[in-house]
This record gives C-alpha cells, structure tokens and sequence, in this order.
C-alpha cells in the first residue's frame, strides 16, 4: 500500500489481557539499526529527526510516523508491539489501522501467535521516491531485547521476556554495552564468537550448547582493522561489508559454497530449521556479517519465493496458512523491497483476497442510481459490456452488473435483465471475460470488466452463498495439485516457463485443459509464466 508523505498514525490493540507497549526501529540498508537511538521504545518514546513516536495506554499503542522528516539513510520504519507475558490463550487477536488526518487508510487483524512477547506487525519502507506499507507477522519469544537485537541494538542484559512491566522498564533503562555479553554454560544463545573472560584479549567460539577450545584474536576494539586477520580495511564485501584485502579472496570462494548450500536448504526446508541455523552459525565462525549473506543469498531467495508462490496457486486458492508463510519466509530471507518482491506480495495479498470472496466473505457496496429492494444486499456495482450472440452476431451492450443477494442484474441504458441465484449454474473465466451459465436464456451471457477475476470471485461467492454450499478444507476440486507432483512438475521443467523461458510469475498449467477431460499429472501438467497461460488461454 503506497503511502503519502503526510503525518500518520498507526494504533495496535490487543485483547491479550496484558499492557501492550509500542517499538519503532529505524533500519538502514543493511537492514539494522546505524546506532541504538534509532530503537524508539518507552524509554526514548521519540527519534531524534521528530519522524517517530510511541505511546502506550494498557491494552492500545499508538506511533506517529511523519515520513517527510525520515533521513535519507533510513530504509524502513519497522513497527513492533510487546507484551509482559506470553500469548497462549487461542483467539487472542490483535488489529493495526493506519489513519491520516482522521480518516482511516488501512486496517488489519490477525492471531497473536502463542509464546511470542514481541511481533513485529509491520513496516514502512520506501520505494523510489514514496513510501508504502506491508503487513509482518514475526515474533519473538524473547521479548523486546529479542527484537532489539534482531535489528542490531545493543542490550545490556536480553533477560527472559516474562518479567514484570515494572521490572522491565527499569532494566531498559540501564546503560548498554556494545560490547556481546559472555554467555555462561548452558546460554541456549545462537553459536558465535563472544569475548573470552580467562583471556580478554581473545574470542572463544560458543557453538550453541558449550565452549570449544576454539579461540582467535579480538580485533573488535579497533574500527579501521579488519576483524578477523587485523589488517587495515580497504575492499568492501557485498552489502558495502568494509574487508581487507587479505580476507577477499578466501571470503569470495566461501560465499560460493555457502549460496550453492542455502539454495539446498531452502529447496528442501525453506528459511528455518536446524540446517538452516548451521548456515549463519558458519558465516559467524568466519566472522562474515549477516547482511553479507542476505545480499550474496538475493537472487537464490527471490527464486525459492517464485517457487513458493507457485506452489500456493497450483489449485487456484490462497489460504491464510499459505500467505502467512510466505510473508515469514520474506522477513526471514530480509529481502530489500524491489519490483519482484512488491510483485509477489501483491499477487499472494490478492489471491488471498479473491481466495475469501469465492468462500463467501463478500463486501458491501452502496448503491448508485439504481433501486434495491429493502431487503437486499448489494456486493458490487461495476461497469460491464455484455456480448450476447445472435443470429445475425454477437451484440454488445454497455451497462452496469449489480450483484446482490438475491439476484445478478445487467442494466443497460434503454434495456436490463435479472435473474435469480437458483436459476444461475456455474461462473468461470474465459479469455478475460466472466462467463455466466445459467438455466434461462436471459441470465446468463459474457461480461467483459476491467477486472475479470474480481467480479468473477463476488459472482462465484454470492453464488455458494445462496445455494448455501459448503466447501470442505484443503479439498476443493480435483484440479487441486497433490504436493509430490507440483515438485516434479518444477523440477522437471527447471523452474522455467516452458514457452519462453521466463523465470517471475510462473503458474501451473494443464495441456489438456481439465475442463476438456485433461488430467492432473504429471505428463498433463508444464509450467508457463502468466503471459503465456493467457496467451493459450486465449487460442482455446
């Protein structure tokens, strides 16, 4: 959602039953903090620029964010809300809406995930010259020194994330240290080098369970020296990751294993799991920085996410399980907003959004120079062209559609036709045009729109809810995908369009269309990006 530089105001409620407090982090490039006053929390409740500000008031958080104040080294403004105690009762829900001048641009709601005491509802970030907004979903059950740290700020002591509010605020308080504590035995903390407390002039490796003997020197006191060999910094990494020249070579040829096995593991696992945590455990043992890694891992993320959103469509449906796994696995992969990504997002929101108005979450218009009956609900009013054939050819009338609950109506200047739900049969898309069949002559037709898969997903489910049909979970029709086939199909065909090799925006297609009897196999099933699948669709 594109964003206008104007002042706004973002308000988090939560019925979770604890005191909910509001986070601000202003990230750079390398998607962490420049210093730790870029962390806007209760403590230091406004930046520095006046660009954020929180507030909290018991189960409500409030931050202002004024995008015109936002310093050009700033990429993003990540939002986050926390709470004193863990999330474990089901239902619990909390719901974001931004508003500008008073009047409401976007409002969310979603479940608290059980466990976390801090999550990271959303972001600002800019695209060009403007600014736009996404919904996040990643917690923390570490609480606010969990997320702090995540983005690179300096805690002095993380401590569990059930303390008390009390007990919490004060600890905030204290001095940080930017120095990494000394975990003790038994810290289930992330393997890393952290500073050896017999040897103060070494680090020793924390491999995630115990020390090792693994020691090296300890540079990280002398900014112009590179960490890991001591030599003067001159070259730079992926990401503008300052390195010695010394270092280069081994660090380039590392990086190539390394990407050759992040691809492996997210074929395999996605951005989580064990293997996954033993990748970034290797770069700490290098002392390569994370965001040398994000970047070297661009383009092998963009494609596992390209796979990912062609999974999810494979049976024409998004669940919110789907779009809820898509939208961790961007945050974890902590891709930079760009075209492809913006384009990602925006086809799983909006296949989501169609996905819930074929299940019969329908909207509600109001009504433009036309009558409704006092009983009747209107879903949609849209401007159409309905071609009807004839025997001397196709007629072609302009006019309106108006859905409701109780009929589909087409009003034309001088003439209109109505029919009643019990009497249409089926809705379909064919050559981006919504087809209507129906059991009367006047009701059904072909309607062109402007956007053919909205009006067929209000007609489709206006249509289940007046016949009240009741759809299974997960078992839609048999053009649904089995798993271990999609997989086949994708490798198969190298994750590539098989007409013109295109690489975005890939679907799963049937040869042999399966309303003409075609199966769904794997010798019936290619891969064709989206213009190509129209393309066919239009010589069928």
């Amino acid at each position: 959602m594109t964003i206008a530089a104007e002042p706004l105001t973002v308000t988090v409620e939560s019925d979770s039953g604890s005191m909910v407090d509001a986070q601000a982090l202003l990230v750079g490039p390398a998607g962490r903090v420049r210093a730790d006053d870029d962390f806007v929390f209760f403590n230091a409740p406004q930046h520095r620029s006046g660009a954020v500000r929180v507030a909290s008031a018991r189960r409500r958080a409030v931050v202002e964010v004024d995008p015109r104040r936002v310093e050009s080294t700033i990429d993003r403004i990540v939002l986050s809300i926390s709470v004193d105690h863990d999330v474990r009762a089901r239902g619990t829900r909390f719901r974001v809406s931004i508003d500008r001048r008073g009047s409401e641009l976007a409002i969310y709601c979603d479940d608290w995930p059980a466990g976390i005491t801090a999550l990271m509802v959303g972001e600002f970030y800019r695209r060009g010259d403007a600014w736009k907004f996404r919904a996040i979903g990643q917690g923390w059950d570490t609480g606010v020194a969990g997320l702090a740290e995540h983005f690179g700020v300096a805690i002095d002591d993380p401590g569990p994330s059930h303390q008390p509010e009390s007990d919490r605020r004060r600890a905030a308080e204290q001095p940080r240290n930017p120095a990494p504590p000394t975990p003790p035995r038994g810290d289930a903390r992330p393997a890393n080098w952290y500073p050896d407390t017999q040897q103060p002039g070494l680090l020793r490796w924390w491999d995630s369970r115990g020390w090792t003997d693994r020691t090296r020197p300890n540079f990280s006191g002398q900014p112009s020296t590179c960490p890991r060999c001591g030599g003067e910094l001159k070259d730079r990494l992926l990401g503008g990751t300052p390195i010695c020249k010394q270092c280069r070579g081994p660090i380039n040829q590392l990086m190539d294993e390394w990407v050759s096995r992040a691809r492996d593991v997210l074929d395999a696992h996605g951005p989580h799991g064990p293997d996954w945590d033993d990748l970034w455990a290797r770069l700490r043992f290098e002392m390569i920085p994370e965001e040398v890694g994000y970047s070297a891992l661009r383009k092998v993320a963009l494609r596992y996410l390209e796979r990912v959103v062609a999974f999810a469509f494979a049976d024409g449906a998004i669940e919110q399980s789907e779009l809820d796994h898509f939208t961790r696995a961007v945050a974890a992969l902590h891709i930079p907003p760009g075209k492809q990504i913006d384009e990602l997002c925006g086809r799983m929101q909006r296949g989501r959004m169609l996905t819930r108005l074929r299940d019969g979450d329908l909207p509600r218009a109001t009504a433009h120079s036309v009558h409704l009956d006092s009983d009747e609900l209107l879903h949609l009013q849209a401007p159409v062209r309905r071609v009807r054939q004839r025997a001397n050819g196709p007629r072609v009338d302009e006019g309106q559609l108006l859905v409701t609950n109780k009929k589909l109506r087409f009003v034309g200047p001088t003439s209109g036709t109505e029919v009643a739900w019990s009497k249409v049969t089926s809705i379909s898309i064919e050559r981006n045009s919504v087809i209507v069949a129906a059991t009367t002559a006047a009701g059904g037709g072909v309607y062109t729109a402007h956007d053919p898969e909205y009006v067929a997903a209000v007609l489709e489910g206006t249509l289940r809810v007046s016949k009240r049909l009741v759809l299974v979970p997960g078992m839609r029709d048999s053009r649904s995908i089995p798993q271990h086939v999609r997989n086949a199909v994708w490798q198969r065909d190298g994750a590539r369009c098989t007409q013109c090799g295109a690489s975005e925006y890939l679907e799963f297609d049937h040869v042999i269309p399966f309303s003409r009897g075609g199966a769904t196999s794997v010798n019936n099933l290619q891969i064709l990006c989206r213009a190509c699948n129209q393309a066919k669709g239009a010589r069928l």
